[in-house]
Parts: C-alpha cells; sequence; structure tokens
C-alpha cells in the first residue's frame, strides 16, 4: 500500500529546538528564582505540554510563568530553532511525490515558530495541543492530522522522537516511526509501539524508495 499522508511531530523530530529550550527556560529561571537547567534536563521533557515539563522540571507550574515567557521569550526561542540536517529535503521529496504532510505537536501552537523557520508551507494541517482535548499520548491530534489531509490509517505514517509519539500513533491506528533524535533509545521506542526505528529523519525517504511500502 502507498504511503499518502506523513504526520510529522516537531521538536526534536525536525527540529532541534533543546538549546533554544533550554536557553529560554533559564530565562524563566533566572526571573522567578528558580534552578537552572541543562540541556539534558530539556530533552527528557521535550515533547509533552509545557505545563507537564515544567512541573516534571521544576515541581510546580504557575500560570504567570507562562505568561512572562510568550510575551518575552518566545520569540527569541524560535529563533534559536534549528532543522536538523536533512529537513527540508525530506520536506521537499515528500512534497514533490504528492505525499500530503501535517504536524502533529504538544506544542499549544506550532504554527508560528514553522512560520519563523519558513517550514509552513509544507503543511496542510497543522495540529497543537490548542486544536485538542487531549496531547499525545492520546491519538487526537494524530486522527485530526489525518482527517485534515483526508488520509486513511493504512496510508497514513506518524513519525516523532518520544514513546508518547509511539504510543499516539499505535492507538490511531497508523504505523508510528520513531526517531532517536530526541531522549529516546530505539529499545524505549520499539517498546512503545514503534513500527521502525531510523536514527535521521532523512532515513524515512527509505521507505519510499522503489519496492518500500507501508506494508512491507
Amino acid at each position: 500500500m502507498t504511503i499518502e499522508c506523513v504526520i510529522f511531530d516537531f521538536d526534536m523530530t525536525l527540529v532541534d529546538s533543546s538549546y533554544a529550550v533550554t536557553e529560554s527556560m533559564n530565562r524563566v529561571a533566572e526571573k522567578e528564582g528558580l534552578p537552572g537547567v541543562t540541556r539534558e534536563d530539556v530533552l527528557s521533557v521535550i515533547g509533552i505540554p509545557i505545563r507537564e515539563s515544567w512541573e516534571k522540571i521544576w515541581g510546580r507550574f504557575e500560570e504567570s510563568w507562562l505568561t512572562d515567557f510568550r510575551a518575552g521569550f518566545s520569540q527569541q526561542e524560535y529563533a534559536g530553532i534549528l532543522p536538523f540536517p536533512g529537513t527540508v529535503r525530506v520536506l521537499e521529496e515528500l512534497s514533490t511525490r504528492g505525499v500530503r504532510l501535517g504536524i502533529a505537536s504538544n506544542r499549544q501552537k506550532p504554527a508560528p515558530p514553522l512560520q519563523v523557520l519558513k517550514l509552513d508551507g509544507y503543511f496542510d494541517s497543522v495540529v497543537g495541543m490548542d486544536d485538542v482535548e487531549r496531547g499525545k499520548p492520546a491519538p487526537d491530534m494524530i486522527l485530526k492530522g489525518m482527517s485534515d489531509l483526508g488520509g486513511r490509517p493504512d496510508t497514513t505514517l506518524f513519525v516523532g522522537d518520544t514513546a508518547d509519539d509511539m504510543a499516539a500513533g499505535r492507538s490511531a491506528g497508523i504505523r508510528p516511526v520513531g526517531l532517536t533524535t530526541g531522549f529516546f533509545t530505539p529499545e524505549v521506542l520499539y517498546s512503545a509501539g514503534a513500527w521502525r526505528v531510523f536514527d535521521s529523519v532523512e532515513d524515512v525517504l527509505s521507505l519510499f524508495e522503489s519496492g518500500a511500502t507501508a506494508c512491507d
């Protein structure tokens, strides 16, 4: 069966946002008198909703932190996000092949950083936490993305870097493809339900080589 749609996670799947998020969280920490964070701390929580990630790192969450972050730091964070090598090539190649593309991210609003990075034109569906009742590992945003794209479970892939991504893909009834570009090992990704695991986003293109299909 031909792959007609691919839905991607954003952070640590298409882009390395770890340094930018670390810097932004440390600005919040300095302003609020909280402990500083390392990139390794950030990698352990990237991919879960921001409220939950800050609760995990700092033991609590205050709405005022998020308000200040969005008012003063979010644009600086976007400027520090870098696409992984091969990201643009993958999006170009899949678009050329007529594959419909989407984003399903546990960010509240994934559209602004996509626009800053000039990646938004590749996607016909961009779904974040503001668009669904439940974030990943629930399947809601993947199901919405698949509906937006006119996709079917048997012809859609979901590509992400976390165990929650793999669980969400399985719950949505589609094949999840794991990437080791984030915090999770191949063993953890497979245990969480990954159908395939790759070391880079460029490796996803191997699924579109002559003779390769989503059912192989």
